[in-house]
């Protein structure tokens, strides 16, 4: 068997979702009917491979070779490498074709083009897209899409990103008492203070000229400069929530003396600073 052409084309090819679940198959599954193809092509019976693989040390015989032919066996790594010398031919020719897809476990696939490229490449991280499919790594960017989603969805459609930040514990709590989300605590804090909820309530007791002493005044001191917060972040929130589920601004590019500029549709020609 002849060497399989290869182009760099073919390696870089990319492989979806949804190709890997339609063509691809396990990859044992795929190793045995190459090696019955193989093997029929020369001619040989099972029980002529077992022979030629137990005079290398393997412990085949012929129902052996026929359940890694069925894929219902899987072959070990001294197997694998073995297997050029039980055929007769290179190892990258016994792997799947470049054009077919193989699971390598259940989170990975990858063409055969980009298997065999490996075998005579020096390995590098495969790049996504690529000749590879992970799940893992799909189900990672699934999740990471669906909890920025969730994330942005809970504040107010003109929020601005330099406000926008991960909710702390203080801020959690907050948002039980103003009965609101604790994303929109977190932002509200950082628009009118610039900073959190607990970093606002900590530099504000540091610049009490009548710092407290005793660990039971601290605890009330700090108690009464949250209320305080509270009341600062309750009116700016409901503003906010008054928003909430309001289609997003629509923006058009205009052209004036002075140059261009984006003003938002809704606001009559409003400049969009």
């Amino acid at each position: 068997m002849e060497r399989d052409e290869r182009n760099d084309d073919d390696v870089e090819q990319d492989l979806t979702a949804d190709q890997a679940d339609r063509v691809g198959k396990p990859f044992g599954v795929q190793l045995g009917e190459r090696l019955q193809r193989v093997r029929e092509e020369k001619e040989a019976t099972r029980e002529d491979i077992a022979r030629k693989a137990r005079f290398f040390g393997l412990p085949w015989h012929r129902p052996t070779v026929g359940q890694i032919e069925q894929g219902k066996r899987g072959v070990s790594a001294p197997e694998l490498l073995l297997l050029p010398l039980v055929y007769g031919m290179p190892l990258r020719d016994l792997l799947p074709g470049d054009e077919e897809v193989t699971w390598l476990t259940d989170e990975t696939a990858v063409r055969g083009s980009a298997l065999r490229h490996s075998l005579d490449e020096e390995p590098e991280e495969p790049s996504l897209p690529g000749p590879w499919h992970f799940k893992g790594a799909a189900r990672v960017g699934r999740e990471l899409i669906e909890s920025q989603k969730k994330f942005f969805d809970a504040l107010p459609w003109d929020a601005k990103v330099a406000f926008v930040a991960s909710p702390d514990e203080a801020e959690t709590k907050a948002a039980k008492r103003l009965d609101t989300t604790p994303e929109y605590v977190a932002y509200t804090a950082r628009e009118l203070w610039g900073q959190g909820l607990a970093e606002e309530r900590d530099s504000r007791l540091a610049d009490r000229p009548d710092a407290p002493a005793s660990p039971r005044a601290v605890q009330a001191a700090r108690g009464h400069i949250t209320r305080t917060l509270l009341g600062e972040l309750g009116p700016a929130i409901r503003e906010h929530e008054k928003r909430r589920g309001q289609p997003h601004p629509r923006y058009r590019t205009v052209k004036t003396e002075t140059g261009v500029r984006r003003v938002r549709d809704d606001q009559g020609g409003a400049a969009n600073g």
